[in-house]
């Protein structure tokens, strides 16, 4: 069904060889940060490694109390600023390895003291040779120009850290069970393929979500950025009630991830909203309340947070696929772009 469809039939073992490969590794960097009593957590990535780091600066915070921030290259690379990350710990994500401003940050970083920790799917990159520690993705070779498995594994690992970080072991069972949060993702094909027949002459989506799913959103956008050529724009909804909400007309189309839980208020809410104004919603959610005020529906799982994390992405990597294709694109050729993209 083409490279991108079948490398994500592989996630469930690349999971597992993840949390095989990091397991001890991320326990090494929880004591070191406590040994060393760092407080802070910096974040980079670029693309999809910025979507996963997005997710992983939610589960931190929320676990271990951590105050987390993102860096932004240009500052080092383009500005030459001498930020300090002495007493932090410093988190790099590139699937690659090989991204030049990610590494130059990372190196800075290093200079300055930082716990340096790089997740990459390539133990021999230089940015996985620079960092203190290396949490190795162990999804083997990625050949889709879109990264699927390798973003999965990306949250993986990313949410062992944060478990480990927290110091709550007894919450590491949860990952155990992402193998099959990704199979029960899989078994929606039929109903993400109906979603996709059914938006296939739709553009320029806005999509909303909140909380811990915004990184799952941002990937949903670059998905159908990059596989569909579709214009999207993920909001976090109390953002999105901040100014953007001005967009919200007759016809325009909004795509809604709403995973029950601490946010469901929010969503029923956006959902009546949006019904009111006769916008187009596609909806993905297991409350069965919020897909009745939707156009389109599609009945998700109801999971934890940390796994329903898990289960969306991978949905929503299969409706980009699906929406690609009823619109008569190659996903796994997606024009103007390579496998790896160097930035400076």
């Amino acid at each position: 069904m083409g490279i991108m469809f079948d490398e994500i039939m592989t996630e469930p073992e690349v999971i597992k060889k993840a949390i095989l490969a990091n397991e001890g590794k991320v326990a090494d960097i929880a004591a070191e940060v406590k040994k060393r009593g760092i407080k802070d957590i910096t974040i980079i990535g670029r693309g999809t490694s910025d979507n996963a780091g997005l997710c992983f600066k939610y589960f931190a915070e929320i676990l271990s109390g951590m105050p987390s921030g993102t860096a932004h290259p240009s500052v080092t690379t383009m500005y030459g600023a001498n930020v300090d990350y002495s007493g932090h710990l410093f988190v790099a994500i590139s699937q690659s390895g090989r991204s030049i401003d990610t590494l130059a940050v990372l190196s800075q970083a290093n200079k300055q003291g930082a716990l340096t920790v790089a997740v990459t799917n390539d133990a021999e990159s230089p940015l996985a040779k620079a960092g203190k520690y290396h949490l190795d993705l162990s999804a083997g070779e990625e050949r889709s120009i879109a990264s699927a498995k390798s973003y999965i594994a990306e949250l993986t690992v990313l949410y062992m850290l944060a478990i480990a970080l927290s110091g709550k072991t007894a919450l590491m069972p949860t990952v155990y069970s992402f193998p099959h949060r990704v199979e029960e993702a899989i078994e929606l094909l039929p109903k993400l393929t109906e979603a996709a027949e059914e938006t296939k002459d739709l553009n320029n989506f806005i999509i909303l979500s909140r909380g811990v799913m915004q990184g799952v959103g941002k990937e949903l956008q670059l998905k159908l950025n990059e596989c569909a050529y579709t214009f999207a724009q993920f909001y976090g909804i109390n953002d999105f009630m901040h100014g953007p909400y001005a967009l919200v007309e007759e016809g325009v189309n909004v795509i809604i991830l709403a995973p029950s839980g601490e946010c469901s208020e929010n969503f029923r809410d956006i959902a009546t909203r949006l019904q009111l104004l006769n916008a187009n919603v596609l909806t993905f959610s297991d409350e069965q309340e919020i897909l009745n005020l939707a156009t389109y529906g599609v009945k998700m799982p109801t999971m934890d947070n940390l796994s329903c994390t898990i289960a969306y992405s991978v949905a929503m990597h299969l409706y980009a696929i699906e929406l690609a294709k009823q619109k008569g694109k190659n996903p796994d050729a997606p024009r103007n772009l390579k496998k790896v993209t160097i930035t400076k």
